[in-house]
C-alpha cells in the first residue's frame, strides 16, 4: 500500500458563486458528497472512495507560481481533490503527493507545502503587500490593509512535524484553527527521504 498524506482543510465562509475564472475554459470539478458521507478529517482516505477518478486534479494540472518552471511529476506528483456537502458552507480538500525529496526538518516557515488561495467574492487580482498599488503606503499599513483581505491564503506543511499545520498570510490566522478549517496527516515519511 502506497504511503500518503492526507490534508482535509475545511473552509467556511465560501458563499459566492463562481462567475469568473482565473484561467479560461479550465473547469476543476468538486464532488458533491452526500450528507450522510461527509469526509471525516481523520487521516484515513476511505471517505474518498466514493469520489470518482475524474474530479482528480494532477500535477499536469497545476502549475509553479514562483519559479514559473514546468513541474516534473518525477520530482513531485500531486493529486488534489476537492468535496463539498450541500446545505454545508465548507471546502473539503485531499491531498496525495509524491515527492523525491520531503523537506520539512525544521521548525520554521521552510518547508514543503501545498498552497491554496480561496476568493470567495472573485475578487482576482493580488493579495499580497509586496504588489498593494498604492505604493505610498508603509508596509505596515499594506500588511493590515491589504494582505490576506481579498483573498485567503493558505501555506499547508507537507507535512507539518512539530509546527502548526498551516501558516495564513493576512490578518487573519484564526481561519486556520476551529470550528473554521480543520486538517489531518497520515504518512511514514521521513525528513530528505522520497515517497507518497
Amino acid at each position: 500500500m502506497p504511503y500518503w498524506i492526507l490534508l482535509l482543510i475545511v473552509l467556511l465562509g465560501l458563499t459566492s458563486p463562481t462567475t469568473a475564472i482565473e484561467r479560461p475554459g479550465v473547469e476543476f470539478k468538486i464532488f458533491q458528497f452526500p450528507p450522510n458521507a461527509i469526509p471525516r478529517i481523520d487521516g484515513d482516505t476511505a471517505d474518498w472512495n466514493l469520489v470518482p477518478p475524474g474530479y482528480a486534479i494532477g500535477t499536469d494540472q497545476l502549475r509553479d507560481t514562483v519559479g514559473n518552471q514546468s513541474l516534473n511529476p518525477k520530482d513531485l506528483d500531486v493529486r488534489v481533490r476537492l468535496g463539498w456537502v450541500k446545505g454545508l458552507n465548507r471546502l473539503y480538500f485531499l491531498y496525495e503527493a509524491y515527492d523525491d525529496y520531503w523537506d520539512f526538518s525544521r521548525s520554521d516557515l521552510h518547508n514543503d507545502i501545498f498552497e491554496v488561495v480561496v476568493d470567495g467574492d472573485l475578487s482576482g487580482g493580488p493579495f499580497i503587500k509586496q504588489m498593494h498599488p498604492y505604493k505610498a503606503l508603509n508596509v505596515w499599513d499594506a500588511h493590515f490593509l491589504f494582505h490576506g483581505v481579498h483573498a485567503q491564503n493558505y501555506h499547508i506543511f507537507t507535512p507539518a512535524e512539530g509546527k502548526d499545520w498551516a501558516m495564513v498570510w493576512g490578518c487573519q490566522p484564526w481561519i486556520k484553527e476551529l470550528p473554521w478549517a480543520n486538517a489531518a496527516y497520515s504518512h511514514q515519511l521521513k525528513p530528505g527521504g522520497s515517497g507518497r
